[in-house]
């Protein structure tokens, strides 16, 4: 579990370009808030990314808030599939399944918040780190999902 101090929290009003941004593969993540600026509360990010699944996957120890800005995305939560398309919001509270796909033509872009802040942000550079053109190493993917409580589990 990542430590926050309340003390180092402070007021900040980030402008579009501000923020680390992450290329993995197919996505293009943007860091808007860190665990680190919102004392642990939450994190979230930016992220486009080409038409594919982000695999079926649990956080045991935080939320996930996803709010689609551009593109239709399917959602899969707790076994029950959404398409959802701009302004939707769907949640997939801690110790649920869940997962999504952009079915294309286009990209999709999204708000991720994670809730309490679990370092995305650390697994977000390191998930860059592995991406090489032929895609990451499934071993050491697993290892870090692992690392930073994206547990891969089979669609029910």
């Amino acid at each position: 579990m990542f430590c926050f101090h309340m003390a180092k929290i402070q007021p900040l009003a980030a402008g579009p370009n501000d923020g680390e941004i992450f290329d993995a593969g197919p996505f293009h993540i943007v860091t808007r808030l860190t665990g680190e600026q919102t004392g642990g509360t939450f994190e979230l990010y930016d992220v486009t990314f080409a038409p594919g699944t982000v695999d079926y996957h649990i956080h045991r120890k935080m939320d996930e808030t996803l709010s689609v800005l551009e593109g239709e995305l399917e959602f899969t939560i707790d076994g029950k599939s959404y398409i959802r398309g701009p302004g939707s919001v769907a949640f997939a509270p801690k110790g649920v399944h869940h997962g999504f796909k952009n079915h294309g033509p286009g990209k999709a872009r999204l708000f991720i918040l994670f809730s309490p802040s679990g370092g995305q942000d650390t697994y977000f550079r390191k998930l860059a780190e592995l991406f090489g053109p032929d895609g990451p190493d499934a071993a050491k993917l697993k290892a870090l999902q692992a690392q930073f409580d994206q547990d891969l589990v089979p669609l029910p």
